[in-house]
């Protein structure tokens, strides 16, 4: 049987970032009818006293009605989307139990998402953190602007702790309102203090999608002997059985998987769970055809 081209595994043989995005992106729009974030309108902003010279057609008659004055609606063309993306750099991010590390598959998932979002011509940029920020390259719309983003990515290496609610605390006075903002991470942090940031980001009417991605054995733990379990942020290592702390492993597992579910939820955030088996197509498929049936507003940048 052929490899599937979109398997993360097959998708790790391929050395140029680009042709990964390419692959995945071209794989996923085949699957679906449009991208939701395509689209652009003129729309209201806000009304202006009127001065000779101005277009008549544009006074706002009812206001004249309840005010005696004269008064012209100004209006903003929806401009291209301004996009930064979020990825989490720090030691957990590296491991994986079978086929490729939770990073290989955060770092093609942010390069597609790149590649869609500048085929229409949006704005992205990357921010690139563990505990403080390693790289920031402000947005652009340029398609050249990929090789900068994708070269980018193809030289970040995994290491060190995670502070993420630092890191977006960083850049909300940096990113402008109604912006697009995604967070790719395994999340082991304090959710409730990532929570809090994204909230901030919210008021200046931004929206938040995170990407959450966690590998399989994460998810079921199947160790099954003794087994050494070592820390990819700090020197801390334990040997334990499996068969011992699996039940209250899984407990507590889906208990931060809910609550932060469940956060997500009550604050109106674009939660995105994957896990790092699947193929990269279809969980960009799943995510694209959610967007579109919920019709989520297109923000202005």
């Amino acid at each position: 049987m052929p490899e599937n081209p979109f398997d993360p595994v097959t998708l790790s043989k391929i050395a140029s970032m680009e042709l990964r995005a390419r692959l995945v992106v071209d794989g996923a729009l085949s699957g679906i009818h449009k991208s939701p974030y395509k689209g652009s309108s003129i729309e209201f902003l806000e009304h202006k006293e009127y001065s000779p010279g101005n277009e008549i057609k544009h006074i706002d008659w009812k206001v004249h009605a309840r005010t005696d004055k004269y008064y012209i609606k100004e209006f903003e063309e929806e401009t291209n989307l301004k996009c930064y993306i979020f990825l989490d750099t720090s030691g957990s991010m590296e491991y994986k139990s079978t086929g490729i590390s939770k990073f290989e598959y955060a770092s093609t998932l942010a390069a597609s998402l790149a590649y869609l979002l500048l085929k229409q011509s949006d704005m992205v940029g990357l921010i690139s953190f563990g505990d403080k920020v390693l790289q920031y390259i402000p947005p652009r719309s340029r398609i050249t602007h990929l090789h900068v983003l994708l070269n980018a990515l193809t030289g970040l290496k995994p290491a060190g702790k995670s502070n993420t609610s630092v890191i977006l605390n960083e850049f909300i006075e940096k990113i402008s309102r109604r912006s697009l903002i995604i967070i790719i991470s395994d999340f082991f942090d304090d959710i409730n203090k990532v929570i809090t940031q994204v909230k901030y980001f919210q008021f200046k009417k931004n929206e938040v999608i995170l990407f959450h991605i966690l590998d399989p054995y994460e998810l079921t733990f199947p160790f099954e002997t003794i087994t050494y379990f070592e820390s990819m942020e700090d020197e801390r290592r334990i040997l334990a059985d499996p068969k011992s702390i699996k039940d209250r492993y899984l407990s507590e597992m889906n208990r931060f998987l809910e609550q932060f579910k469940q956060a997500c939820f009550e604050n109106q955030i674009d939660y995105c769970l994957i896990d790092s088996s699947t193929p990269l197509d279809q969980a960009l498929i799943n995510f694209l055809a959610r967007r579109e049936s919920t019709s989520r507003p297109r923000y202005k940048s």
